[in-house]
């Protein structure tokens, strides 16, 4: 009932179609129905989210904060939004994380600009899940996590949905693991091929490793003023295959806000553990 309420409130220019809020106007409100719904025996429902700006039910709700140690004197936070997506599996988290989050090291955002930013987290059980940093006026549209606990994250401008990013982990899934290892790392391509999973590598425009599990890129798209911006990770060992990427479509003048959002993913580019 007292989600309804707000519900009425917040959208009284639209009442029977109301959109999804973007984090930004969350903060703004107040907003702080944090749980989701539950049916009257007590369980948890979780909304059939996607894309349809149409849709009710928010996917992403502010739940906190995330402290940044900016140097060793000084410490900044800015709003934690905790998603609540869909989860294919027989468990099913809570979108709360269990614990308050550690300080986030190595992380500098200049004071005038900690207003524009957030950071999403999807809990993904008792001790991790998966951060990742965004503007304030960008918003959920699709959380999933499959049953081998691949997981994608898309998220949108709330202004120009041309602008948005798309961030995945492809779980335990060994033959997907290979297959996007030998498309975005070129050196691993043979290799891929000798396990039975040639993928399709894109096209890049530019790319660079970072180190010996990452790399950043630039799509050669064909889309106009809009580039798509990317980053991938990779871990391979005889009992382990690891892979996750985060791709930003954006025009060249969003570049800052883009580099931002590639440089915090490198630091925690795999489930976040608290």
């Amino acid at each position: 009932m007292a989600a309804a309420v707000i519900i009425i409130l917040l959208f009284t220019t639209s009442l029977s179609h109301p959109g999804l809020m973007s984090a930004d106007q969350q903060h703004i409100t107040g907003k702080l129905n944090q749980n989701g719904g539950s049916s009257d025996s007590g369980e948890v429902s979780i909304p059939d989210y996607g894309t349809d700006s149409g849709s009710a039910s928010q996917i992403a709700v502010q739940c906190g904060v995330l402290k940044l140690r900016q140097s060793t004197e000084s410490t900044a936070q800015i709003p934690l939004y905790c998603i609540s997506g869909k989860f294919h599996g027989e468990f099913v988290p809570s979108n709360l994380p269990h614990r308050e989050l550690p300080v986030i090291q190595g992380v500098s955002l200049p004071a005038t600009e900690l207003t524009r930013w957030g950071a999403y987290l999807l809990n993904g059980g008792s001790n991790h899940g998966y951060l990742l940093l965004a503007p304030r006026s960008w918003k959920v549209v699709t959380a999933e996590t499959g049953m081998n606990g691949s997981v994608k994250v898309e998220m949108q401008d709330s202004g120009n949905p041309r602008i948005h990013m798309t961030y995945q982990d492809v779980g335990a899934c060994m033959g997907c693991a290979a297959q996007m290892m030998g498309s975005y790392f070129p050196d691993m391509r043979k290799w891929a091929e000798e396990q039975g999973f040639a993928g399709e590598p894109p096209v890049f425009e530019s790319r660079v490793e970072l180190n010996e599990h990452m790399t950043q890129f630039v799509l050669n798209n064909d889309n106009g003023a809009y580039k798509t911006y990317g980053a991938a990770y990779r871990f391979l060992d005889p009992d382990n295959a690891q892979f996750t990427s985060l791709e930003i479509e954006a025009p060249e003048a969003q570049v800052q806000t883009v580099h931002t959002m590639l440089d915090f993913y490198a630091k925690h580019p795999t489930a976040f553990v608290y």
